[in-house]
């Protein structure tokens, strides 16, 4: 190697690389999934977004109860897809909602569940995911909650007998029914919609001497939106797009 490149290429080496963000999600088809081509809509969204400002984040899929504890522990800088009173719970910043889904309830179609209010429900067994951050209203209005790791175990249980309702969102709960032929059929929808809740991406604090991600990855949204490419990625995943 000539002496006069020496010095050059070792200073090249010393050089930081680019910080890149490092996100958490978990497995929520059709928002976020390992198996799903793109990763799901917020995450191929997400990635797009900082695509778009000249990042690559790295995403990983992990239980939502750890999650929230690697965020704590300061592993990673955002997570996704969030509920308000998760970003208030973790004190995130949150971004501006990708989507406005329907949180609700299931239940087996051979067996219905017809109610106006929360207060019809008082006394039934619900299955809820250990982790997330639930409207409090739900959660104190008399409903006899059950924790489970993720939504398919709790719609297994809803099949099996072993709850009376499960409290997931409408399109997570149909896609998961729809990709389960021990479910499909068995298991509907039930009006009316408990809460709308707009899903967003949390981000950690911005510290001193590191990018700003939240503000990058508003400046990408921003971009995906002007091109249109906001809408083709939200239909190819046939999701309905945050009004604006």
């Amino acid at each position: 190697m000539p002496r006069l490149l020496l010095p050059t290429l070792l200073a090249l080496l010393c050089l930081p690389l680019q910080a890149e963000p490092r996100l958490a999600t978990l497995e929520y088809p059709p928002y976020s999934s390992s198996v799903l081509e793109g990763g799901g809509s917020i995450v191929e969204l997400t990635r797009r977004a900082f695509a778009s400002q000249g990042h690559q984040p790295q995403i990983d899929f992990l239980p939502w109860a750890r999650v929230r504890a690697e965020l704590r522990a300061g592993t990673y800088q955002g997570a996704l897809a969030l509920w308000p009173q998760e970003i208030k719970e973790e004190q995130l910043i949150a971004s501006r909602p990708l989507f406005y889904s329907q949180l609700g309830l299931f239940a087996r179609q051979q067996d219905p569940v017809r109610f106006s209010s929360l207060a019809d429900l008082r006394g039934l067994k619900v299955g809820i995911v250990r982790g997330y951050g639930y409207p409090p209203r739900l959660l104190t209005s008399g409903l006899i909650t059950e924790e489970a790791v993720d939504d398919i175990s709790n719609l297994r249980k809803l099949a099996a007998r072993r709850f009376d309702l499960v409290l997931l969102e409408r399109i997570v709960g149909e896609h998961l029914i729809a990709n389960d032929s021990e479910l499909r059929g068995r298991l509907v929808w039930q009006e009316p919609a408990l809460e709308r809740i707009p899903l967003v991406v949390g981000f950690t604090s911005h510290r001193e001497g590191e990018p700003d991600w939240a503000a990058i990855f508003e400046r990408g949204l921003r971009e995906l939106h002007g091109s249109g490419e906001y809408t083709r990625i939200l239909k190819r995943y046939a999701a309905p797009p945050f009004a604006q």
